[in-house]
């Protein structure tokens, strides 16, 4: 700890103690982003990124150890004065791959035992039906309790502005994490002067509706964007099932059994038919999602976290969508630059389309 300390000493000019982030999407400072991952995914044997440019701008101070599901995070120095936590993405590890595959969602407030030894206890929205991806959610608990320890240590050297990024499933725990930091700040568990900002990229969705709807509301004002490239898949995933009973308390869909009921026979058979013809799918796709992609995978999860125990999952995956939106979009001077390629399903995810895209807007 007194080794990054003294880092940061060296790498502040006289004037990192003044306010330096500012709200609103910045094409430069998330083109420096980009190359900050870069950095990450440069060993990754998926990721064709040597030939990237490195950042301009930023120093890199620290980075994790492996942990969780072989997750890291880098601590780099933007001019001087903005701490910026950028989170790995997956590698081509099978055990990286579970972190995505663990994909039902639990309650965005609880507990998670990661270990015999720490339990997290996290609170990513204060509405009782947002959810959110376990995955992540682990990946993310093993990380916050290293990353604390070190923006402590930026806020004693005068560091008051961090941003935090990952690109693709580094996104889907940035997402976490932000909430999780704006949590800590708000029960004055971190300094209250502390000023994030956050740039998920390439980035896959976190959690449901109403999880989207707190973290948008508690990032709003424009310090936090979503950067998607419209012909990357990655970002229209996790597949969503969306049921009746996904919808707010309020809705149409509480009264149409009553409503059937009134109706003569036979046509109250019949809408009968139908209603459960329309509904009983989604809500089947939807315990089969958490059977698979929850129960299973968590005995996946568990061989390689011994200590693990699997939560209990709340009753939906609606994934949508969170965060404002920035699109890069794909159009034909493109795909003629990056041509679709059923044989390299990463070739739109890939960092060097996203800072090509970048540098159009």
């Amino acid at each position: 700890m007194r080794r990054i300390m003294l880092l940061m000493a060296l790498l502040l000019p006289i004037h990192a103690y003044c306010l330096h982030l500012k709200p609103g999407f910045d094409k430069e400072e998330y083109i420096e982003l980009l190359k900050i991952a870069n950095l990450q995914h440069i060993d990754i044997s998926y990721f064709d990124t040597s030939k990237l440019p490195a950042p301009a701008h930023s120093k890199l101070a620290y980075r994790s150890p492996v942990m969780g599901l072989e997750n890291i995070w880098d601590l780099w120095m933007m001019d001087g004065n903005t701490g910026v936590i950028s989170v790995r993405g997956t590698t081509a590890s099978q055990v990286s791959w579970l972190a995505n595959f663990y994909a039902a969602m639990v309650p965005a407030t609880g507990q998670l035992k990661l270990d015999n030894n720490y339990t997290f206890t996290y609170s990513l929205s204060d509405n009782p039906r947002a959810a959110v991806h376990v995955g992540w959610l682990l990946a993310m608990g093993y990380l916050s309790r290293d990353i604390l320890p070190r923006v402590d240590s930026c806020y004693k050297a005068g560091i008051r502005d961090f941003i935090i990024t990952g690109h693709s499933q580094g996104a889907g725990i940035s997402f976490l994490l932000t909430s999780y930091l704006y949590d800590l700040q708000a029960k004055g568990r971190i300094p209250a002067d502390i000023r994030l900002k956050t740039y998920c990229s390439a980035a896959p969705k976190p959690g449901n509706l109403y999880y989207a709807y707190s973290y948008e509301h508690t990032t709003s004002g424009g310090w936090a964007y979503t950067v998607v490239n419209s012909a990357d898949w990655v970002p229209e995933t996790p597949v969503s099932v969306q049921t009746v009973n996904d919808l707010n308390t309020t809705n149409a869909f509480k009264m149409a059994p009553k409503l059937i009921k009134q109706q003569k026979f036979p046509k109250n058979l019949v809408m009968r038919h139908i209603y459960n013809r329309l509904s009983k799918p989604s809500l089947r796709a939807q315990r089969n999602y958490e059977k698979y992609l929850g129960r299973m995978v968590s005995k996946m999860v568990k061989k390689q976290l011994k200590e693990f125990e699997a939560p209990g999952y709340f009753k939906s995956d609606n994934y949508v969508r969170t965060g404002n939106t920035i699109v890069l979009y794909a159009d034909s001077e493109y795909f003629k630059k990056y041509p679709d390629n059923t044989s390299n399903i990463w070739m739109h995810h890939f960092i060097g389309p996203y800072l090509y895209l970048a540098r159009q807007l």
